[in-house]
C-alpha cells in the first residue's frame, strides 16, 4: 500500500523526494524478514513504518494512526526463536513443536498490555492506545513519545546534579512502584528504555515478557550491561521487584557520574563500586547510602522495593546528636558507658569568674599582672563610651533592616503572573569577581502545571515535576506546592520542584455504553479510571466490538480514582 509523500522512516511528509531530508530513509527500502514490510496497514488504521528495535519477545516499529494523523509506536509479538514469516505474507508461521510455548508467551504479551492500560494515566509511563490480535500474532499501539533516550543525553557529557536528578527520577520510581503493586516487573530498566521528553520529564518504555531479559529461557535474552542484576544471568537466581531496584539505582548512578557501572557478573567478584570523589562530595549522604543499598550485588543485602528506595532518597536519616554534658564536680568524671568508644569524656572546664563591673572585660595574658599605678577610667567616661557604642550598634541594625526588609518590599512584584521583574540584583562573587544575578521565585501554587511547564516566562528557573498526588482542595493539574518559597531570591536555573494535584480521589463513572473498547478506554482514562475485564456476548441490538453494558457498576456512580471498570462487549448477532 502506498501513501504519497509519507516517509515510512519517520512518518513525516517528505513530498516527492525519494530520500527523506529529515531522517534519510529511502523509498523502496526492502523488507527485513521476519519484520513487517514498511507500509503495511493494520486494523485498517495503523500504518507500519520501519522497525526501530527488537528483542527476544518482539519488534517495535514507527507508525502512524491514519484516523488521528498522529505518530504512534507499534509493538508486535514476534519471538524469532519460535516463529518466522515469509515474504509476501503477513501471517506468522509457528515453528514445528513450538505451538504451546508460542501461545503461552502470546498470552503473557496480551496480559502485559492489559496491565499497561491500567497504568497509562501515570506520568512516567508510555500510554497504551490500543491492542488487538491479527496475522496470528498480537499488537500493542503506544503513544509516540517525542524525546531522546537518556543514554544519548548522558553520552553527550550531560551529567546531572542531584538537584536536577531528584525531580526527574522520583516520579519514575513512583510509577515503577505502581507497576510492582499489580505484579508487573520490568526487568529491562536502562537508559535505553527511558526517554527524556522535550518537556524535560522521563518516561519508561520497554515493558514485556520477563523471559526476554532472563537467561536460559525459550526467548533470546537481552541484557543491559551495567544495569541488569546478577540474578538475571542465572536460572536459579531469585527474580522480583528488587531486580528493578538494582537497575533503577544503576541508572541514577550513571546519570550522576556519567559512568556506566561494571556489569553485575564482574561485580560478583569485586562488588565494590567506586563513585568519583568530586561527585560524592556534592551528594547528600543519604543519597549515597540509598544508591549503595540498591546496588548491592547480593539480593539479601539489597533494597527490596521501590517504595523503600524512594523513602531513602527523600528522607535523610537524622544524625544522632551527642547529649549535652551535665555539670559535674571536677573530681567526678563519669564514663560514657552506653556509647562505647564513640564518645570520650573531656576534662571539665570552669568558666573563670567575671568581675561585677558592667564594662567589657579583656582577657588577661597569663604572664602579665596589672600594675598598681595603672590609671582607672571614671564612670563618666564609661557612660560616654557606652553611649557611642550603642549609637553605632543602632546604626548597623538600621542598615541591615533597610537592606533586608524595606528594599525587597519596594522591589516586590504586585502581580503574581507578571515575572518580568524577576531580576532582583547583582552581587559580587568573591571567587571570580563576576556579578551574580539573582531572580525572585514566582508563586506557582494553584497555577496549572500545563501553563507553567515549558513556559518561556519561567525560563530563568529549572521547574520540574516532583510528584502527583490526590488532593480534594485543588483541581486536577494544579500545582499544590513548590520546593523553593515564593518571593525568595535565587540564581538562574535553580531547580524548583513542584507537586501537582491529581484531583479528587472520587471519580464519576462516565457513560461508555455504545463505545468501542479503545473509545471507552480513553473516556475512562480521562475520568481518572481504567478499563478492566472485557466479557463478550452476542447482541442483536449493539454492533460488534461496542460495549453493551457495565459489569457490576452503574453509570454516574462515584468510585475511587484508578478503579477498573469491567464491561460486556458485543459480538454482534449470533449466526
Amino acid at each position: 500500500m502506498e501513501f504519497k509523500g509519507l516517509c515510512l522512516g519517520c512518518m513525516c511528509n517528505k513530498g516527492d523526494a525519494v530520500q527523506c531530508p529529515k531522517c534519510g530513509y529511502v523509498d523502496g527500502t526492502p523488507q527485513v524478514l521476519p519484520y513487517l514490510e514498511p507500509g503495511t496497514l493494520l486494523k485498517e488504521r495503523y500504518i507500519v513504518g520501519k522497525h526501530i528495535s527488537s528483542n527476544g519477545e518482539g519488534v517495535t516499529y514507527i507508525g502512524l494512526d491514519a484516523t488521528t494523523n498522529k505518530k504512534v509506536t507499534v509493538r508486535e509479538y514476534l519471538p524469532k526463536t519460535l516463529c518466522s514469516r515469509v515474504k509476501g505474507d503477513d501471517n506468522i508461521i509457528i515453528s514445528p513443536g513450538n505451538k504451546l510455548v508460542y501461545q503461552d508467551y502470546l498470552q503473557d504479551f496480551m496480559e502485559i498490555g492489559r496491565a499497561l492500560i491500567k497504568l497509562s494515566t501515570l506520568p512516567s509511563i508510555v500510554p497504551v492506545l490500543d491492542m488487538f490480535e491479527s496475522n496470528k500474532t498480537a499488537y500493542i499501539i503506544y503513544e509516540f513519545v517525542d524525546g531522546k533516550p537518556l543514554n544519548e543525553i548522558i553520552k553527550r557529557a550531560r551529567r546531572f546534579t542531584w538537584e536536577e536528578a531528584r525531580p526527574l527520577f522520583l516520579p519514575l520510581i513512583s510509577t515503577v512502584n505502581s507497576a510492582h503493586s499489580i505484579g508487573l516487573v520490568h526487568f529491562g530498566i536502562s537508559p535505553d528504555n527511558i526517554i527524556m521528553t522535550r518537556s524535560g520529564t522521563l518516561k519508561l518504555q520497554g515493558f514485556g515478557s520477563p523471559d526476554a531479559h532472563l537467561s536460559e529461557t525459550e526467548l533470546t535474552p537481552e541484557f543491559y550491561e551495567g544495569f541488569s542484576a546478577i540474578e538475571q544471568y542465572s536460572l536459579e537466581g531469585k527474580k522480583g521487584k528488587w531486580t528493578d531496584v538494582y537497575a533503577m539505582c544503576a541508572v541514577i548512578f550513571y546519570a550522576l557520574t556519567g559512568k556506566r557501572p561494571p556489569d553485575a557478573v564482574s561485580r560478583s567478584y569485586e562488588p565494590r563500586l567506586n563513585m568519583p570523589a568530586e561527585v560524592a562530595q556534592n551528594l547528600p549522604a543519604h543519597v549515597v547510602t540509598a544508591l549503595a543499598g540498591g546496588l548491592q550485588v547480593n539480593i539479601e543485602s539489597r533494597t527490596h522495593s521501590m517504595e523503600e528506595l524512594k523513602n531513602q532518597l527523600t528522607n535523610p536519616v537524622p544524625r544522632r546528636q551527642e547529649p549535652k554534658p551535665r555539670p559535674k564536680p571536677v573530681q567526678a568524671a563519669a564514663p560514657a558507658a552506653d556509647y562505647g568508644d564513640r564518645y570520650v569524656d573531656e576534662p571539665d572546664y570552669r568558666e573563670p569568674p567575671r568581675p561585677a563591673s558592667s564594662a567589657p572585660v579583656t582577657r588577661r595574658e597569663p604572664d602579665y599582672e596589672r600594675e598598681d599605678d595603672e590609671p582607672e577610667i571614671s564612670p563618666y567616661k564609661y557612660g560616654i563610651i557606652s553611649g557611642l557604642i550603642g549609637f553605632v550598634v543602632l546604626g548597623v541594625i538600621a542598615l541591615i533592616f533597610i537592606n533586608l526588609v524595606i528594599l525587597p518590599m519596594m522591589n516586590k512584584d504586585n502581580t503574581e503572573d507578571d515575572i518580568s521583574s524577576d531580576y532582583v540584583s547583582s552581587q559580587e562573587n568573591d571567587t571570580d569577581s563576576q556579578p551574580k544575578v539573582l531572580y525572585r521565585v514566582p508563586n506557582l501554587v494553584n497555577k496549572k502545571w500545563s501553563s507553567v511547564n515549558g513556559n518561556e516566562k519561567y525560563s530563568n528557573f529549572y521547574i520540574r515535576l516532583m510528584d502527583e498526588v490526590y488532593d480534594e482542595n485543588y483541581e486536577e493539574g494544579r500545582i499544590i506546592s513548590q520546593t523553593v518559597e515564593a518571593g525568595s531570591t535565587v540564581e538562574q536555573n535553580t531547580p524548583i520542584g513542584v507537586v501537582v494535584s491529581k484531583g479528587s480521589k472520587m471519580r464519576v463513572v462516565p457513560n461508555i455504553i455504545g463505545m468501542t473498547v479503545p473509545e471507552a478506554s480513553k473516556a475512562l482514562e480521562k475520568a481518572g479510571l481504567s478499563l478492566g475485564d472485557q466479557a463478550e456476548e452476542y447482541s442483536d441490538d449493539v454492533e460488534s466490538g461496542k460495549i453493551i453494558r457495565l459489569n457490576g457498576i452503574d453509570v454516574g456512580k462515584k468510585i475511587q480514582a484508578g478503579s477498573m471498570i469491567n464491561v460486556v462487549v458485543s459480538q454482534g448477532p449470533e449466526e
